[in-house]
């Protein structure tokens, strides 16, 4: 049997298990008013239970890119499915936010390989042109999966309880982990690809080519790691904010009701996938007209970040329509600015490598999120948001400031970095 296009197929599926995985992920924080007044939770043990995943997750990242490239993106990632889904059904037996904690740690544990199993799957299977088209597709899914949670997890906690959609989504992830093993294949070894599509896939590959003696430590020495590990360690916090804060930040300061919240929530996620896709097709677009790989992503880096300085104006009140399209502007920029950061990791390594070094660079991001999270619990708890929107306009200046000065001169085009037994050397293509 061959299957025209498959690629798309894969694609669907990339997209489809980020949704479920962001599903799981963002109803904790719909839930948070609810938890407030069931197991009174304050806004300090909020944190600390959302701190219980970001510990875990970050460790996980580190391990789990040398996993799934041990393993491959097959197995890695289905086996990853199913494991956050048990962990996440685990959730409706919590009656203390200590229990939660413990929840959410497991959850992190396997949840890492949705992110660092598609970013090699999309360096398997695309060529530059579609390839941040494809990761802006697949992480896309992450947001459609927060769109999902709002006005999904809201009903379900009216019309059940609040354990009831921790079991649903579990039970959607079990389904979904032996689907992926049937479908996935790399596309040298898939016997449903036709061999136009598979010669077109593999007509262009990345810069990085393993050397003989390679070691995943050689990672260290290129600019390329350093440039997304930091950038990520200063940026990543504020789309955590979005994702973590923003349904509490809609009840505790705009007054929103859970069923209202839930009702309106959801729409800042959706210009988020306005960014994530339509990011990756920008880039690919200029890429397409000429531009060199890696301008044309820096081009785009600028711009969004041009926009992103000006997050501190959410400090002010604001009616909740014009809130939310403030908000709605924010989040497409930060979302367009991950796409572009983390695939110059794809443009750049070898796929036999890129799961270690998506995994290592997003845990310097994750870490720095578990800092972030305990500052904002506190600063909410005594202040205000207010501060912590400021605090946003610099960090997003800040990690484009750090990105640009790192790669120096290499911005200019896609970066060679080639590997050997005695070291290595970067060239521009």
């Amino acid at each position: 049997m061959k299957i025209p296009s498959l690629r798309w197929v894969i694609a669907a599926l990339l997209f489809t298990e980020t949704l479920l995985a962001y599903t799981d992920l963002q109803e904790m924080s719909v839930l948070a008013p609810v938890l407030a007044k069931t197991i009174g939770m304050t806004n300090t043990q909020y944190a600390f239970v959302a701190q219980g995943f970001l510990v875990s997750y970050t460790v996980a990242f580190l391990l789990g890119g040398l996993v799934i490239d041990k393993l491959g993106v097959r197995w890695g990632l289905g086996a990853s499915i199913f494991f956050w889904s048990i962990a996440n059904a685990l959730h409706a037996l919590a009656n203390t936010p200590n229990e939660l904690a413990a929840c959410r740690f497991l959850l992190g544990v396997a949840y890492p390989a949705a992110f660092v199993a598609a970013a090699r799957a999309v360096s398997e299977w695309y060529p530059p042109r579609e390839r941040a088209l494809v990761y802006g597709i697949s992480v896309s899914g992450a947001t459609f999966g927060a769109i999902v949670a709002f006005p999904l997890v809201a009903w379900m906690t009216a019309q059940w309880t609040w354990r009831a959609p921790f079991l649903v989504t579990g039970a959607l992830g079990t389904l979904l982990s032996p689907i992926w093993l049937l479908v996935y294949r790399p596309p040298e070894h898939h016997p449903w690809v036709t061999e136009k599509e598979r010669q077109y896939v593999k007509s262009v590959t990345p810069g990085e080519r393993l050397e003989p003696g390679w070691r995943w430590t050689s990672l260290l020495k290129t600019r390329t790691f350093w440039a997304v590990g930091i950038g990520r360690f200063i940026s990543d916090s504020v789309w955590v904010f979005y994702v973590i804060w923003f349904a509490k930040f809609l009840t505790d300061a705009q007054g929103l009701s859970i069923r209202q919240m839930g009702k309106v929530g959801w729409i800042p996620f959706l210009f988020a996938d306005i960014g994530f896709i339509g990011g990756g097709w920008l880039s690919g677009r200029l890429i397409k007209g000429g531009m060199a790989i890696r301008r044309a992503r820096i081009t785009v880096l600028t711009g969004v970040t041009l926009v992103r300085a000006f997050t501190f104006i959410l400090a002010a009140r604001y009616s909740t329509p014009i809130l939310l399209l403030l908000v709605g502007i924010f989040v497409l920029c930060t979302t367009a600015w991950q796409v572009n950061l983390s695939v110059l990791l794809v443009d750049s390594f070898d796929p036999r490598v890129l799961a270690t070094a998506s995994g290592f660079t997003t845990s310097f991001g994750t870490f720095s999120t578990i800092l972030f999270t305990a500052a904002v619990g506190w600063i909410v708890q005594h202040y205000s948001y207010r501060p912590v929107f400021v605090l946003l306009s610099v960090l997003s200046l800040a990690s484009y400031g750090a990105v640009v000065l790192i790669l120096g001169r290499t911005g200019a085009a896609v970066q060679v970095e080639k590997s050997t037994v005695e070291g290595q050397k970067e060239n521009a293509l």
